[in-house]
């Protein structure tokens, strides 16, 4: 930046830089302070129950039958034991409509979004993505050989076709 002033004013010029510089300095520790705090607000929240329900098996999901007023993981986690399969969002925002056609399907889309975001940080869930489509598959951490290699038997079929070849 080329800066054409005249020399009875470069010290009035040096003095108001000086001062634009100390308050965006300011601002972006206000910024730093705020998203500090969001993130523990988001700490906070992801630690309710809501976000980490309780292991259930497949006979007692089965027994009861799918419930409405479960937090969303619960409804990922019994798609999960119903399928028995890797899947992607849209598949549990689609099962989650079919069951409950009065639900907004951008909202249980986003909810299912965070959920499954919540559950891959955490670690509970493993993200591979599909190198042929770039589709995000998501499953349980033991469902996974390791980071990049899911079970073969957990692989959807229109998966492994693409994968395998077969």
């Amino acid at each position: 930046m080329k800066i054409n002033v005249p020399e009875k004013y470069a010290d009035l010029y040096l003095k108001a830089l000086g001062e634009r510089k100390k308050a965006l300095e300011a601002k972006i520790t206000d910024f730093r302070r705020e998203i500090e705090e969001i993130d523990n607000h988001i700490s906070a929240l992801t630690s309710l129950p809501i976000f980490n329900d309780a292991p259930y098996s497949p006979m007692q999901l089965e027994a009861k039958g799918y419930q409405p007023e479960w937090p969303w993981t619960r409804k990922i986690t019994y798609y999960q034991d119903f399928k028995q399969k890797l899947f992607i969002a849209s598949e549990i925002v689609d099962f989650i409509i079919e069951k409950e056609p009065a639900l907004n399907k951008s909202k249980v889309r986003s909810s299912i979004s965070a959920a499954l975001s919540n559950r891959h940080k955490s670690g509970h869930y493993i993200k591979f993505t599909d190198p042929v489509t770039g589709s995000s598959y998501y499953g349980p951490s033991d469902w996974f050989i390791n980071e990049q290699e899911p079970h073969l038997k957990h692989l959807p079929d229109d998966l492994k076709n693409r994968l395998l070849g077969s």
